[in-house]
C-alpha cells in the first residue's frame, strides 16, 4: 500500500484490536492492498467501492443501513462519490467530534460516531439515549471506520445471513479473512461473483468445523497443542431486524476435535460422525458403510450422494458439541455394531466432560468383569438391563445387585468401595447417564475386542437416543 497520505495512523489499519468485525475488516484490507501495491487507502477505498456498487449491484445490506453505498436515494455512481467523499472528509478529519480514547483500539486519536451505517451491529445514532451520555455513536478512530468499509470481503453469506469467524489467535482470524477476501476476489476475477461469497454449507455448526479441517490441512501439528477458540458470528444489520447468533467452539473442543483428526483416531471418528449428517431436502437418506455415501431413493431410482456434497449438510455430533450435549448416547448406539477407538472416548470424558480418570479407568474394569461373568451367551440379557436403567438408583441397583454379589462369590478383591462409589461412579458433577453410557461404550468395545457382535437396532431410529 502507497502510505503518502499523512492523516492516517496506517499501523491500525491492520493492527489487531480484538473486535470481530474490525479485525476481519483489517485483514481483508491487508489481503485486497497486495493486489494494488502502488495505491493509496483512499483509492483502495475506492476499488472496493466500485466492486461493491458495480460487481454487487450495492448488496451489502446485511452489513451496513443507510450507508452512502446502500442508501436507496444514491443511484450508480453516485453512490461511490458519495462514499469517496464521505472518507476523503474522514482522513482530512471533518465531523471528528473532538479528541479521546477509540473504543476499539483504546488510542487517543480524533474521534467518529460509528453507527449501523458504516459499522456492523453498533446501535443506531437515532436513538441517542442508546448510546453512552447521549453521544451520537460509538466513538472510534478513522482508521476503524476505514477498516468496517473492507469486512463483506471478509466474510461469506451463510443461509440468508453473514458468517465471521473469530480467534483468540490472530493467525486463525487471519487465514479466515485472507481466505475469504482471496476466493471473493477470485470469484470477481472470473466474473461469477454476483454478490458476497456464499458458502457451500448448509449450517453454522458444519462451517465451523470444516473451517477448522482448513485449517489442519497445512498445520496440523501446531494447532492440536496450543488452546484455540473460535467465534463464528452469524449476523445480520438489515433494516430493522439486526440480529446475531454467536456460535462458539472452546479451546477444550478445539483440543479434542484435533485429537480426533490424528491418524490412529481419525478414520473410526469420521466413520462415526458421517452417520449422523441430515438434509431436510434429502429426507429419509440412509448411510451405506460400505460406500461411505448416502443411499437417497427417489421415484424408484437410488441416487448415491457422496462426501463432497453431505459433509456440507448439518450434523448431529457437530451440534451437540457446540451445544455442549453429550454425544455419549451417539457413540452408544454407534458402537453396539461398530469398532470404536476407546481412548476417543477417553478424551472426550476428559477434556469435555469432566470425568475422572479413576471413574473410566473403574468403568473398564467393570465392564471386563461383567464380561468375565456372563460370557457370550447371557452378556445381552446383562446389556438390556443396563440399557433398561432409566434412573441413578436403577443404575446403582444393577450394580449392588449383580455385580457385588457375584464378586464376593468369587472372593475377588472388592470390585466398588464406598469411595469408588460416591467420588468416580454417582458424584455430583458427573452426570449419571454418562456413566451408563460410558459401561455400555466399554463393554460393546471389550466384546469387539473377543469378535463378539451383538444384534442391535439401526442407528438411525435416535426417537430413543437420550434414554
Amino acid at each position: 500500500m502507497n502510505q503518502q497520505i499523512e492523516n492516517v495512523n496506517y499501523r491500525w489499519l491492520t493492527e489487531p484490536t480484538g473486535d470481530p468485525f474490525v479485525d476481519a475488516g483489517g485483514y481483508a484490507l491487508e489481503e485486497f492492498a497486495k493486489r494494488y501495491p502502488d495505491k493509496d487507502i483512499l483509492e483502495l477505498i475506492e476499488e472496493v467501492s466500485k466492486i461493491y456498487v458495480n460487481r454487487w449491484d450495492a448488496n451489502i445490506y446485511n452489513f451496513f443501513l443507510n450507508s452512502k453505498i446502500t442508501q436507496s436515494a444514491f443511484k450508480g455512481g453516485r453512490k461511490i462519490e458519495e462514499t469517496m467523499k464521505y472518507f476523503r472528509e474522514l482522513i482530512e478529519g471533518k465531523g471528528a467530534i473532538g479528541k479521546g480514547i477509540c473504543r476499539i483500539t483504546g488510542q487517543k486519536t480524533e474521534l467518529f460516531p460509528a453507527g449501523r451505517n458504516n459499522s456492523i451491529l453498533s446501535g443506531s445514532g437515532t436513538f441517542v439515549n442508546f448510546h453512552n451520555t447521549f453521544e451520537a455513536g460509538i466513538m472510534v478512530s478513522k482508521e476503524v471506520l476505514i477498516r468496517n468499509h473492507f469486512v463483506p470481503l471478509a466474510c461469506m453469506s451463510l443461509q440468508g445471513r453473514i458468517a465471521l469467524i473469530h480467534s483468540n489467535d490472530n493467525k486463525l482470524t487471519a487465514f479466515f479473512a485472507a481466505t475469504n477476501c482471496s476466493e471473493n476476489l477470485h470469484a470477481l476475477a472470473i466474473n461469477v461473483s454476483e454478490g458476497i461469497l456464499k458458502s457451500k454449507y448448509r449450517a453454522p455448526t458444519t462451517a465451523l468445523f470444516r473451517f477448522i479441517d482448513k485449517v489442519f490441512g497445512d498445520s496440523e501439528r501446531e494447532y492440536e497443542i496450543r488452546n484455540y477458540s473460535l467465534l463464528l458470528y452469524h449476523f445480520t444489520n438489515f433494516s430493522t431486524s439486526p440480529d446475531v447468533k454467536i456460535y462458539t467452539l472452546p479451546a477444550t473442543l478445539f483440543r479434542f476435535y484435533a485429537f480426533t483428526q490424528r491418524g490412529e483416531y481419525k478414520e473410526d471418528w469420521n466413520r462415526f460422525v458421517e452417520a449422523y449428517y441430515r438434509n431436510s431436502e434429502y429426507k429419509g437418506a440412509k448411510y451405506n458403510e460400505s460406500t461411505r455415501n448416502f443411499d437417497f431413493e427417489k421415484k424408484d431410482k437410488i441416487e448415491n450422494i457422496n462426501c463432497v456434497e453431505y459433509q456440507t449438510w448439518f450434523n448431529r455430533i457437530y451440534e451437540c458439541l457446540l451445544n455442549e450435549e453429550s454425544i455419549l448416547p451417539y457413540i452408544r448406539n454407534w458402537s453396539e455394531k461398530h469398532d470404536f477407538n476407546i481412548e476417543i472416548v477417553k478424551k472426550y470424558l476428559t477434556l469435555i466432560r469432566n470425568m475422572k480418570q479413576e471413574a473410566q479407568k473403574k468403568l473398564l474394569q467393570l465392564a471386563d468383569f461383567v464380561i468375565e461373568i456372563e460370557g457370550k451367551d447371557r452378556i445381552g440379557k446383562c446389556i438390556q438391563q443396563i440399557k433398561n436403567a432409566k434412573t441413578s438408583s436403577a443404575l446403582s441397583r444393577f450394580l449392588i445387585n449383580k455385580v457385588l454379589p457375584k464378586n464376593m462369590e468369587l472372593k475377588n478383591p472388592p470390585i466398588i468401595t464406598v469411595e469408588e462409589y460416591c467420588l468416580y461412579l454417582f458424584p455430583e458433577d458427573v452426570y449419571w447417564r454418562d456413566v451408563r453410557d460410558v459401561f455400555l461404550i466399554a463393554i460393546y468395545q471389550r466384546l469387539h475386542e473377543k469378535g463378539i457382535y451383538l444384534n442391535a437396532e439401526d442407528i438411525d431410529d435416535d426417537d430413543n437416543i437420550n434414554e
